[in-house]
This record gives C-alpha cells, sequence and structure tokens, in this order.
C-alpha cells in the first residue's frame, strides 16, 4: 500500500489510536456519574416529601452534597477527555464534555439559589439536570463505541 502525503481527518486518526488510561477514566467517570444523576433525582424527591410533611432545613442536605460531587466529578470528566488523545480528536466528545461541566457548575448551583427566591427558576435547576443526564449517557454511549470498536479490531490501532 502506498503512502500518501494527505493528512487522514480527526475521525480517522482518533480511530488508529489505542484505548487508554484517560479512555479508561473516562468511562468509569461517566458511568458511575450517571449513577450517581439517578440518586440525585431520588434524593432531590426525599427532600421535597420531606418539606411536605415538616419543613426542615437540612431537607435537601444530601442532595445539595451530592451536587457537589456530582459537579467535581464532571470536571474530571472534561480532564479525562482531554487527556485523551482519540477523545480529543471527536470534536462531538470534547463540546459534550465541556457543555456538561458547565451545566454542572457554575448553572447548576445558581438555578438552585434563583430556585430559592423564584420558584420558576428552581423548575430550570431540574431541567438543566435533565439536561446533563442526557449529556452523560450520550458521552456514556460514544466512549463505549470506541472501545467496542478498539475491541472488535485491535490490531489496526498504532
Amino acid at each position: 500500500m502506498a503512502s500518501t502525503s494527505q493528512q487522514a481527518p480527526a475521525g480517522a486518526r482518533a480511530q488508529d489510536e489505542s484505548w487508554g488510561r484517560p479512555d479508561s477514566a473516562l468511562l468509569a467517570l461517566t458511568a458511575t456519574t450517571l449513577v450517581l444523576l439517578a440518586a440525585q433525582f431520588a434524593l432531590a424527591g426525599v427532600g421535597a416529601f420531606t418539606m411536605v410533611r415538616s419543613p426542615a432545613p437540612d431537607a435537601y442536605g444530601a442532595h445539595m452534597v451530592l451536587g457537589i460531587v456530582i459537579g467535581a466529578l464532571t470536571w474530571l470528566i472534561l480532564a479525562a477527555t482531554l487527556a485523551s488523545r482519540p477523545a480529543r480528536a471527536h470534536r462531538r466528545t470534547v463540546w459534550l464534555a465541556v457543555t456538561m461541566a458547565i451545566l454542572t457548575i457554575p448553572v447548576e448551583p445558581l438555578l438552585a439559589e434563583a430556585g430559592r427566591h423564584v420558584p420558576a427558576v428552581g423548575a430550570l435547576h431540574a431541567l438543566n439536570g435533565l439536561a446533563i443526564c442526557a449529556l452523560a449517557g450520550w458521552l456514556l454511549a460514544a466512549t463505549r463505541r470506541r472501545l467496542a470498536n478498539h475491541r472488535a479490531d485491535p490490531g489496526s490501532h498504532r
């Protein structure tokens, strides 16, 4: 096969890269974040129904703490995405990670605080949480697809 002087498109270059530690970290972090996001919605429900029965200042305490953990995880996801050459080669993957990190911190806490004063904005806090879930799911699917492609033909990598 003759070599050419043309460079391959970014997506093709990404397929030539092997699966590495940043990719494994990205997969694990994203899967963990999705599980914690489900728990976050459950904790919001617990807080809401606790407030209905007997208003308590700490009804949403666990929800708030888990929100901080999820925020930290999304920034680690962004770091793992940027550390992975194959993930960086897919612009969509990078934009998913960037958007998820921005929606998680600072947007989500700002909407929560604003929701204390204007309940309709609190509804945006929940909708933003759904958007974060969707982005995490999309990013997980893209990362799993890259892993499946790597496992299907590991000899073609590197």
